[in-house]
């Protein structure tokens, strides 16, 4: 090997190692809790009374799903409040969603006011 092709390969073996070193953590804090709390099976969404006059007087729409609405199934009232941010574990239920069709009955469980972000 020559003198030349020696450096060059000194150089992309030192640059390979360079890309594949420790990486930094940049996640800040809120969002690690975020991901913690998503890996034990906590969802969070915003309470809408909005379709209220298409036969869905309360749902949650999701946070991490574009879109997607939850009809719950016995809330507590005090959580039916327009606008209020709940964390939650949900179960897909096939009750009868009212008429409702703008979004999946659920079951939620361990429902919580959530923090505001």
């Amino acid at each position: 090997m020559t003198r030349t092709n020696g450096m060059a390969a000194l150089i992309i073996g030192a640059l390979a190692m360079a890309a594949c070193g420790p990486k930094n953590n940049t996640l800040d804090s809120a969002k690690a809790i975020d991901q913690q709390e998503a890996d034990a099976g906590y969802s969070t969404g915003r309470v809408t009374t909005a379709f209220a006059a298409e036969a869905c007087p309360v749902l949650v729409k999701l946070d991490d799903v574009s879109g997607t609405y939850l009809i719950p199934i016995a809330l507590e009232e005090r959580f039916k409040q327009n606008g209020l941010h709940l964390r939650f574990k949900y179960r897909p239920s096939r009750a009868n969603n009212g008429g409702c069709m703008k979004g999946q009955t659920a079951i939620l469980e361990e429902v919580s006011v959530a923090k505001e972000k």
